[in-house]
């Protein structure tokens, strides 16, 4: 069987995570699979030494032929060529894995529901099964939007909302929604391992920016994020809780350099390629305060107390799954707001509860996502070998 991941990358470590997690729970499904993503996802020596093969297809908004050409020149290799090479052609695909993190909404460019929607429509024309694994999806309140995002459930077998506020937006279509289903995020299943380099010892806190937050926000929000984020690292600063600043995306860099100026002392920043070693370094913390929703999963699902400031309905929504809504934290937010909801998920009498319903909820989690990964198991059963 050859299944196509769309929706990673290798740019932003969520998706990157999202990418291993789809490639490892695939393998022990099916041991004989052939994993592939398409020409934009990364470099051919990423795509290598991920172990995945490349499916000759390359969207492209200013020349939409480049992908008909790029698949008909596949075609002219021989196969055992192309089997050499690792190439993949359209045709030969049995099943897309949609793995987008958060694409189909009207906070984000309509170019991602186009695309899927003509992508899935092929597909479908093809006779291939497409499957939408646990995202975020929502509002449609844009026309565009919305009638992209119906074909797009038109033309899939089975989909995945990872909260019930997407699952809402979803229903509320004009779409049969039999195929439309409920699982959490499904990166809680990937193991980290913390790198040899960073000290653990002591009472280490980190702190996950990012850029989403200025511009996908309001401006007001836009303008006192790094401010938010100054003052939260200074209350780490006093509370002794030796504070760190970690990297999810090169993006996020730009806040800091502001942001260190103004802080009582310079930091550590840790800007980390290797995605098994950013969740590893996340679950070794006493506490996270993340606005990047994969910083988030990675440290709730370790059982790591964690605070949260996002930018969508997708950062609450994770919160209540794991029994911890509280730790949602405002930008505008006082000074002693701030320093009481670190207190909350740091202090004796209150963490102990805190880490033992995160616990309790991380296992359920993982049973969740591990009935949903069935349920794909279910629809590539009898798909080509």
């Amino acid at each position: 069987m050859i299944v196509q991941i769309i929706g990673v990358g290798f740019v932003n470590k969520g998706a990157e995570l999202m990418l291993y997690a789809v490639v490892q729970q695939m393998k022990i499904l099916f041991p004989e699979v052939v994993v592939s993503v398409d020409l934009r996802c990364g470099s051919y020596r990423q795509r290598k030494q991920a172990g995945l093969y490349h499916l000759a297809w390359l969207h492209s908004r200013r020349f939409p032929f480049f992908a008909t050409f790029i698949n008909f020149l596949a075609g002219l290799m021989p196969k055992w060529l192309r089997n050499f090479l690792k190439i993949v052609r359209l045709i030969e695909v049995d099943i897309v894995l949609d793995a987008s993190g958060f694409v189909y909404s009207d906070q984000q460019d309509i170019v991602h529901a186009k695309r899927m929607k003509n992508y899935s429509r092929l597909m479908k024309q093809m006779g291939k099964k497409v499957v939408l694994l646990p995202q975020a999806f929502g509002p449609f309140e844009k026309k565009t939007v919305r009638d992209a995002v119906c074909v797009i459930l038109e033309n899939s077998d089975l989909v995945f909302a990872r909260d019930t506020a997407s699952l809402g937006y979803l229903l509320d279509l004009p779409v049969d929604a039999r195929n439309i289903k409920r699982s959490p995020d499904f990166t809680c299943l990937v193991s980290g391992t913390p790198p040899d380099y960073f000290r653990r010892e002591g009472k280490r806190s980190c702190v996950v920016p990012n850029y989403r937050m200025i511009d996908r926000t309001s401006s007001d929000v836009g303008k006192n994020y790094p401010n938010f984020l100054m003052r939260c690292i200074n209350y780490l600063i006093k509370q002794d809780l030796d504070p760190f600043i970690l990297i999810h995306e090169e993006n996020d860099v730009v806040l800091l350099e502001d942001i260190q100026k103004r802080l009582m002392k310079p930091i550590d920043i840790i800007q980390e390629s290797n995605h098994l070693y950013l969740k590893g370094i996340l679950g070794s913390c006493a506490l996270v305060i993340s606005s990047r929703y994969h910083g988030l999963v990675s440290s709730l699902s370790q059982g790591v107390p964690s605070l949260a400031t996002g930018w969508s309905h997708k950062y609450q929504t994770l919160l209540d799954d794991y029994e911890c809504p509280e730790c949602l934290l405002s930008v505008s937010a006082s000074d002693e707001e701030i320093g009481s909801k670190i207190d909350m998920v740091y202090k004796k009498d209150t963490r102990a509860e805190l880490i033992a319903r995160l616990r309790k909820n991380s296992l359920g989690q993982r049973e969740l996502v591990l009935a949903m990964w069935e349920e794909v198991r279910d629809v590539g059963i009898g798909l080509s070998s």
